[in-house]
């Protein structure tokens, strides 16, 4: 058996609780001197807390239950269309730059071919940072995923898609100018796409 499948057993025996994990509550029960201790494992699932305070900031998102599309068509491999792309990203950027605030959160919904549609989360930005993120519901959800990332993080990401070939659609908000919808389709297959829509940015 290999080190990666011992690994994965050993996990896999953890996470059914047959070795004691050091965090654990434990009560030691002992009948006979001779007979060693008993652990008795106290420890209990404890369900996720959700924050019901973010839940009201998904008031905007009740109604869309489709990504719209609006905004200018541009094909990357097109020489001329891919520096006009990338002089509005950088002109866009500028802007945004000139006006963002250090603190904010934003809702963010993004879909691609794989996984597909994900729903709405709310994003939390601290000092330019993505510090927290939370569903719909007010749990938790993780920090580190594909979809979770701050404004400045979104503009990078179309600079290096700017250097694939394939379609992008796009549209910015008038007053911060960040990208509100990007609809992007990269060769040579239909499957390689992707939706990102960005609305109710406020600065905290």
């Amino acid at each position: 058996m290999s080190r990666v499948r011992i690994r994965i057993a050993l996990l896999g025996l953890l996470a059914l609780g047959v070795f004691p994990v050091a965090c654990h509550k434990s009560a030691r029960v002992q009948s006979k001197p001779d007979v060693a201790p008993v652990i008795k494992d106290t420890t209990r699932v404890v369900a996720p807390i959700a924050d019901t305070s973010v839940v009201p900031f998904f008031k905007d998102t009740a109604v869309a239950s489709v990504f719209i599309a609006p905004g200018q068509t541009l094909k990357w491999g097109l020489p001329r269309q891919r520096q006009s792309l990338l002089a509005t990203l950088r002109k866009e950027r500028a802007q945004w730059q000139a006006r963002k605030p250090r603190d904010y959160r934003f809702l963010v919904r993004s879909a691609c071919f794989c996984p597909g549609p994900r729903g709405w989360l709310l994003i939390e930005v601290r000092s330019g940072r993505p510090l927290r993120a939370w569903d719909r519901t007010g749990k938790s959800a993780p920090i580190i995923d594909w979809d979770t990332f701050s404004i400045d993080g979104l503009y990078d990401n179309l600079e290096r898609m700017a250097d694939i070939q394939g379609e992008v659609q796009i549209a910015f908000d008038s007053r911060w100018h960040f990208p509100r919808y990007v609809s992007a389709v990269a060769s040579p297959g239909p499957d390689m796409w992707s939706i990102t829509e960005v609305r109710g940015f406020r600065p905290i």
